[in-house]
């Protein structure tokens, strides 16, 4: 499996903060926190590279972690 981009983050009133990931072919996916979790377990228990994933998972933890002031 080709790894994939991550186009952005977004966050949506409601849904909260979504990853964009894309494909070699320009395809776009968005990804809120347990649908990239989800996705990195099926992809891990199929035998595939899950790093593009997982560097999502954490910058989305990066962006969501509150600041000490």
């Amino acid at each position: 499996m080709i790894p994939l981009d991550i186009a952005g983050f977004y966050n949506l009133p409601g849904e909260g903060i979504l990853v964009e990931l894309r494909d070699n072919n320009g395809q776009a996916m968005l990804y809120n926190r347990q649908g990239l979790q989800y996705r990195i377990v099926d992809l891990k228990q199929q035998g595939i590279d899950t790093s593009s994933e997982e560097k999502a998972l954490a910058q989305m933890n990066t962006l969501t972690t509150p600041q000490a002031l």
